[in-house]
């Protein structure tokens, strides 16, 4: 069974849902042999928590997730991987951005997760923080390869591309813009769909092509996603093809939580719920062989992204075919029938519909999990530091906050904001701290409870040595987002620059408390250790931080470092070694790979090193010496 989501693809930009100008042969070829749902809604504009209630069935808000990199999937939550696994079935994951990195839960009852995404020096921005379709396809291919090595038999593999989300930026797509971009970007991982399906026997496996969720391109005034929750990011594709199933059109309603249920289903492995845990979806087989149904399921969406990125108010959703129910400060209902567009709200005209929706809403949401929440008080001296900049008084966490302003009132604080945070952002990247503060303040004056402005405001004093009020922005983003554990690490780097080892070492395990799995917080805190001269300590952080990422060399570098101190040489030599097959800093990798080679009186070895170091860097003056002395 092959599993594909696509990011960010918006169901209307396909050929097989109408698109005249798309260029996707393989996904319409796929829709035209298969079950094509051509209503199907994701539950969250945002790629984790879709994702969840793909791979469970369940509602995200169930599991109280609400952002990217932020609540993971708890460890008692059961994933179709677990229930694949548990039949027999082989299980490989290939993701394609650190927001599935496998920290975040998703990896459970995947036996290959393949989540091993290496950050470019400077890269800031999330959306960055990706691999091409092409990298994905490799990988997956490679996955595939080695499942019929061993003679497997049944097989269940998630391939996830993120090409289609920000920036556009497609191989050969020139100087296209906008629309024309993104379509360029779905072309691009259509083709390298088809090439991952060349390695497929289709006729007897089982495909389901779908998204977590789609793309504003402007309408209602969003380019992207994330902020609103109109059907321009809610409406995704769904298509299952494969043996057994009849080409056909469904036209009811369907949801993403029906994905896991379904495929339970199809592959024999119900019943589609255990004693852990009920799923709130589906099985859709009913469907796909021809039958209706006289109730269709409401879908419920959300976004939280307002309220815990802004503390304005979070947004609600419940859909039912013919009728959505936008529960917001200033209510909205519209009539999919004839205004798909959600462009006409008739909440006033149709209280009645309106009301019996927003109490249906209620019943669903009212077992979910709370949303992240403060849990305690900034101590004195962080409180201190906020009143010295103005911030006490507006620091009320934005999960618990009560109110917020309605979205659609403050959309143009938003556009403005994200144009001028992404500038920011490049600055940072770029070394230019001074102008990223002058933008990033400036965001702060206009909403003070914009936690990431303040977490890279932070950033930006930093950079220029103004620890102290670097300090306060950093209690102000965790006065905010208490559940954020990058405060905290930030917090330990400003610390460690001061000299103050012990509390740069409190604030980096206050962050692991908060987010064990954080590759970047084990980074961070070892390489503290390391250049405060604790190099067991950092050994051991530094060897987690490479366990979570396999593919960072600067891990492997600071773990080769601390390693060769406490003489730990197997540590070191499997580090140096990575380093090389990676290509970062070969000279001195292969030269401190000689070194250990001579503690280990293998001569030949460490000639053979010093002479690959000269090779990478002829000017090389260790490796120049240790050659000169062996010879």
């Amino acid at each position: 069974m092959l599993l594909v989501t696509i990011d960010t693809l918006r169901a209307d930009r396909l050929g097989a849902y109408g698109h005249a100008g798309a260029r996707t042969p393989v996904i319409d070829a796929l829709a035209a042999r298969g079950v094509r749902f051509a209503d199907a809604t994701a539950h969250a504009p945002l790629t984790h928590p879709s994702h969840a209630a793909i791979m469970t069935g369940r509602y995200p808000g169930a599991f109280g997730i609400r952002l990217n990199g932020m609540t993971p999937l708890p460890a008692d939550a059961t994933t179709l991987a677990e229930r694949f696994q548990a039949a027999g079935y082989a299980t490989g994951a290939v993701v394609a951005s650190v927001i599935l990195d496998e920290s975040y839960g998703l990896g459970q009852g995947f036996a290959s997760y393949d989540d091993r995404i290496t950050a470019r020096a400077g890269d800031i921005a999330l959306s960055t923080l990706q691999r091409r379709a092409a990298e994905v396809t490799d990988r997956a291919l490679s996955w595939l390869t080695r499942r019929s090595a061993q003679r497997d038999g049944r097989w269940f593999l998630w391939v996830h591309y993120y090409d289609p989300h920000l920036p556009y930026d497609a191989p050969g797509a020139g100087e296209a813009s906008g629309a024309r971009a993104y379509d360029a970007e779905v072309a691009y991982v259509d083709r390298e769909l088809g090439r991952l399906l060349k390695a497929v026997d289709t006729a007897s496996t089982l495909i389901v092509v779908t998204s977590d969720h789609g793309e504003g391109l402007g309408d209602h005034g969003e380019a992207d996603h994330g902020y609103f929750i109109y059907d321009s990011t809610l409406h995704v594709p769904l298509i299952i093809a494969g043996p057994g199933i009849t080409p056909r059109v469904v036209e009811e309603q369907v949801r993403s939580i029906d994905i896991a249920p379904t495929l339970l289903d199809l592959a024999g492995q119900g019943p589609t719920t255990t004693n852990r845990q009920p799923i709130d979806g589906e099985s859709l087989r009913p469907l796909m062989n021809g039958a209706t149904r006289r109730d269709v399921p409401p879908s419920y969406a959300e976004s939280w992204y307002p309220k815990l990125h802004f503390g304005w108010s979070e947004l609600r959703s419940l859909r039912v075919g013919e009728w959505k129910y936008i529960a917001a400060p200033k209510p909205e209902l519209y009539d999919l029938r004839v205004d798909a567009g959600e462009a006409k709200n008739v909440v006033d005209a149709r209280g009645t519909v309106a009301g019996r929706m927003a109490a249906d809403m209620q019943r669903t949401v009212s077992s979910f999990a709370d949303a992240p929440a403060a849990t305690t008080r900034p101590d004195p001296e962080a409180e201190a530091r906020l009143r010295a900049l103005g911030y006490v008084g507006s620091m009320a966490p934005v999960a618990t906050a009560t109110g917020g302003d309605d979205p659609k009132d403050r959309l143009a604080d938003y556009i403005a904001y994200r144009d001028r945070f992404n500038r920011a952002l490049g600055f940072l990247s770029q070394g230019r701290a001074a102008q990223a503060e002058t933008l990033l303040r400036e965001l702060v004056t206009r909403n003070v409870r914009a936690y990431e402005a303040h977490l890279y405001l932070g950033q930006a004093y930093a950079a220029q040595k103004k620890f102290d009020a670097a300090l306060g922005e950093f209690d102000a983003s965790l006065a905010l987002n208490p559940a954020g554990a990058q405060p905290h690490f930030e917090a330990a780097k400003v610390y460690a620059a001061k000299g103050d080892i012990a509390r740069a070492v409190a604030r980096g395990r206050d962050g692991l408390a908060l987010d064990p799995q954080s590759f970047y917080g084990h980074y961070t805190l070892g390489t503290i250790r390391l250049q405060a001269g604790q190099p067991t300590e950092a050994a051991a952080l530094l060897a987690t931080a490479v366990r979570l990422n396999a593919d960072d060399p600067r891990a492997h570098a600071n773990l080769a470092q601390a390693a060769m101190r406490i003489r730990s040489f197997e540590v070191a030599r499997a580090s140096l070694e990575r380093l090389v097959a990676l290509d970062y800093r070969p000279a001195d990798a292969h030269y401190n790979l000689g070194v250990l080679a001579e503690a280990r009186r293998d001569v030949t070895a460490a000639r053979r090193h010093y002479e690959a170091a000269l090779k990478a860097d002829p000017k090389h003056a260790q490796a120049r010496a240790a050659l000169d002395r062996l010879r």
